[in-house]
């Protein structure tokens, strides 16, 4: 590793312990923390709940890792494909009875079927151009899909009972049901499709792909194929993501943008196109924001600038992220 690298490594380091820092030291200014047991109960909660939002947060980030990882497109339409699994789940519970769970076995086909459409109608175009010209067509995208979802659905926030009672896990942290299940979820299908990545023929050559397509190509791979089947991967990831995060959170066609703002933060972090990286972005942010939530005041209206400030800082200080992936 080069020195500059170490460098940049450790000042991102001492951001993020000041970062974490931050909200003790408000809190403390704004009389939020008192260090008594029911307070040290509550911070342990949020703690483990952050962890657990965390895990859904790196699920369906991945699907945008995976995008710029094999065709360097940065899906700027990522969170309203996580606004449309939440929509597509509402729908199953509501109209045809099935469980929200369930329902993710008949939404992840419909999400890869609109993952390959997407590609070969609109990002075939940006593979190989300009970042910026990706970046725009998938800007357009997400705007059409908040459009046609306030068209059909509205802009009332909608939301799907699910699950409402508590886990004890022990005296003093108890978290929601759905929250657990999220997350229990959330790591078999982050765990799946890792294996799929690593051990698999295909998810082999998709990461050929991701390492240098025209070599890919060379060996035999069809480029164009793996292409489809990794923007159908990613879209099917959003929409799971989608309905975990429907049980836990109301929803409208506008939370998408505050997905998409999540994701990219997530990835930002853990390093563009790294696997591993985003799933530690993902746990970091949570519990990041479950922290603004609990000690600042108005702390709920904060955890937006928190994602905004942390990804806008890790950009200056390391533009790799955390796993120090270095610009093609």
């Amino acid at each position: 590793m080069e020195r500059s690298d170490v460098r940049s490594l450790y000042l991102l380091a001492a951001f993020l312990v000041c970062a974490y820092a931050m909200p003790f030291l408000v809190g403390a200014w704004a009389g939020t923390v008192r260090l008594d047991e029911r307070w040290l109960g509550n911070l342990a909660t949020v703690v483990v709940g952050g962890v657990m939002q965390g895990g859904v947060y790196a699920m369906f980030a991945l699907g945008l890792t995976l995008i710029f990882g094999v065709m360097r497109i940065i899906n700027a339409a990522h969170g309203e494909m996580v606004m449309m699994g939440a929509y597509l789940t509402w729908v199953a519970f509501f109209y045809l009875g099935v469980d929200p769970l369930l329902s993710i076995v008949l939404t992840l086909p419909i999400a890869f079927v609109f993952g390959v459409v997407v590609q070969k109608l609109l990002l075939d175009a940006a593979v190989g151009a300009p970042e910026l010209t990706g970046l725009l067509i998938t800007f357009g995208l997400g705007l059409a899909m908040i459009y046609t979802a306030e068209l059909i659905f509205t802009t009332d926030f909608r939301t799907i009972p699910y699950a409402p009672g508590t886990v004890q896990l022990t005296s003093a942290i108890a978290v929601g049901q759905n929250r657990v299940i999220s997350f229990v979820l959330a790591v078999a299908i982050s765990t799946a499709v890792y294996l799929f990545l690593k051990l698999s023929r295909l998810g082999k050559a998709v990461r050929a792909t991701a390492l240098n397509a025209e070599v890919a190509m060379v060996c035999g791979i069809d480029v164009r194929r793996i292409y489809l089947i990794t923007t159908g991967l990613a879209a099917a990831l959003a929409v799971a993501g989608g309905a975990l995060v429907s049980i836990q959170f109301g929803f409208n066609p506008e939370t998408g943008v505050l997905y998409t703002l999540q994701a990219f933060a997530i990835i930002v972090l853990g390093g563009r196109g790294h696997y591993v990286g985003a799933l530690i972005g993902g746990l970091m942010l949570a519990v990041l924001e479950n922290l603004v939530s609990l000690m600042v005041p108005n702390g709920t209206a904060m955890v937006e600038l928190a994602a905004y400030g942390l990804m806008i800082s890790v950009l200056l200080i390391r533009p790799g992220g955390l796993m120090g992936v270095k610009e093609g």
